[in-house]
Parts: C-alpha cells; structure tokens; sequence
C-alpha cells in the first residue's frame, strides 16, 4: 500500500502517452548551382526530394504538421497509420519555389521554421510566401529571430529570440506558432521551459536522430535529418525501422 503523496511509477507512466511518428529535417531543397555557400550535406536537389515524396507516398504514408502532432499528443490521440511530418528548417525561398511544389504535388504538407529577422529578405521567405503556405494547409514554425544558439544566452535573452519570433510569425500571417525548432540543436532544461511558456507553443523539435514522441516530452523531439546521400529507398527503411 502507498501511503506518499508522491505519484507512483504506475500513475507516471499511465499519464505518458507516446507516438512513433517519424519527424524529416531538411534544410534546402534547392539545385545545388543555386545552394550557394550551403553546406553541402544539408542541401538536396529537387530530383531527389521529388523520389522520396514518389516512394513515401507510393507506400501508403501521409504527412501532417507538427502543430498536428503537438495536438494529438496534448489530447492523447494517435493519427493515422503512415503519419510522418517533413520540417524545412531556416526559411530558405527554396522551401516555396521548389519545395513547396513537390508537396502539394503529393497531397503533402510540411512545417516551416522561420527565423523571424529574415522573413522577406533576399533568398529567404516572403511574407506572402508564408500566407500562401498556410492557406495551402503547411504550418509556420519558430526558429527564433536571430538563428542563435539559445544555451548561450541569459534567460531574458532566450525568452526575447523565442517569444519576439512569434510575435512577428503571427503578426505576418495571422497565426502564433505552435512548433519550435532549436537552432543548431541547442537545448538545455533552461531553453526547454523558455519554449515551453512561449504563449500558444505546444512542440519542440531537436536535431536528436530516432523516431518517437512523448506527450511529457513534446519539447525534446527527435527528428531524421535528411541528407543528400539518402536515397528514396533508405528513407523507406529509416521510416520502416
């Protein structure tokens, strides 16, 4: 018999509830005569994207965004077999140009984080490109103003890169972002609870490799970097496994 206020292990994991659905990092989807300085192992060719859209969607997957994911942890619902969700980091004007295209050609959306200090400068997103993704179903995520590492900052300083980001997502397309993606990777407890209390957030993603989510820890998700050396089969079997 218990006799602690404390949950028992039982109670823990009774109010856990976990998903396995697979979560894509791409950054640029772009020829790479028009990658720029890139690196050349975040950039993949328009070619290849299409190939894995082809073979994702021949094998009965679909997508959803992570605003949907983050909802369907918060209400303990699984989405349907084959759910995956392809994030497009950085705002990049590929995301539009050739990304966005190839989606909608498959009936696929996508979340799009944003770094909110570039959103209509040259090469990155339009606030009318951000408008036109949404109402085509995709989501705008937060990848906070500046693009900076949060660990390295105070706590004021985190909470100004993640909460301005979405004050200026929402106030381009109408919209307070419900998806974070740490820049570079960088999350500490500190950054995580900064994400957290960003009014309307929901989800974070990571640069952690693996497949699985946690209603508990919706803010420590992992993701698939997707690289120009992965071919529309291996990403079938990275999903499959």
């Amino acid at each position: 018999l218990t006799t602690s206020a404390e949950p028992t292990v039982r109670d823990q994991v009774a109010k856990t509830f976990a998903l396995c659905v697979p979560v894509l990092e791409y950054h640029r989807i772009v020829p790479s005569a028009e990658a720029g300085n890139s690196l050349p192992g975040l950039v993949i060719s328009p070619d290849l994207f299409s190939a894995q859209m082809d073979a994702l969607k021949a094998a009965g997957w679909h997508t959803i965004t992570l605003a949907t994911l983050g909802d369907d942890l918060l209400a303990g619902r699984a989405p349907s077999a084959k759910s995956f969700v392809v994030s497009i980091d950085d705002g990049w004007y590929d995301g539009y140009t050739y990304a966005f295209p190839i989606l909608r050609a498959h009936g696929f959306v996508a979340t799009f984080f944003v770094i909110s200090s570039r959103i209509g400068d040259a090469d990155f997103l339009s606030a009318s490109n951000l408008t036109s993704l949404i109402a085509a179903g995709n989501e705008i995520g937060n990848h906070t103003v500046d693009h900076v590492s949060l660990p390295y900052l105070t706590t004021a300083n985190m909470t100004s890169e993640v909460n301005l980001a979405s004050d200026r997502i929402a106030q381009v397309t109408g919209e307070r972002p419900k998806s974070f993606a740490y820049p570079m990777g960088g999350i500490t407890n500190a950054s995580m609870s900064v994400v957290a209390a960003c009014p309307g957030m929901e989800i974070a993603v990571t640069e952690w490799k693996a497949i699985g989510e946690t209603n508990v820890g919706r803010f420590d998700v992992p993701r698939l970097e997707i690289g120009p050396g992965v071919s529309a089969q291996s990403l079938l079997i990275m999903l499959a496994g």
